[in-house]
């Protein structure tokens, strides 16, 4: 007899439409040091992180839901590197 074990797929939300989709579909945004958010790519980046859709990327501006995913310590979006993130992704 041959079992199938279903592994574990993490979900995450959203932060600009708050649909909830597999880790591996969304982008990770992290916080660096200095306060500024920056796309990760790798999703590797040490701290706190929130997620968007491919499709979100464009829309997403500095607002509430940005300073409240990361819990108010951000300062700063890097606009430039995100923008250059959306041609590339």
């Amino acid at each position: 007899m041959t079992e199938t074990v279903k592994k574990h797929v993490p979900i995450r939300t959203c932060i600009v439409c708050r649909t909830k989709k597999p880790k591996k579909d969304l982008l990770r945004l992290a916080l660096t040091p200095e306060g500024v958010v920056v796309l990760d790519i790798s999703q590797r980046i040490n701290g706190r992180g929130a997620y968007v859709c491919h499709d979100c990327l464009q829309k997403l501006k500095w607002d509430k839901r940005l300073e409240r995913a990361f819990r108010g310590r951000a300062k700063g979006l890097n606009v430039q590197l995100i923008n250059g993130a959306c041609r590339g992704v």
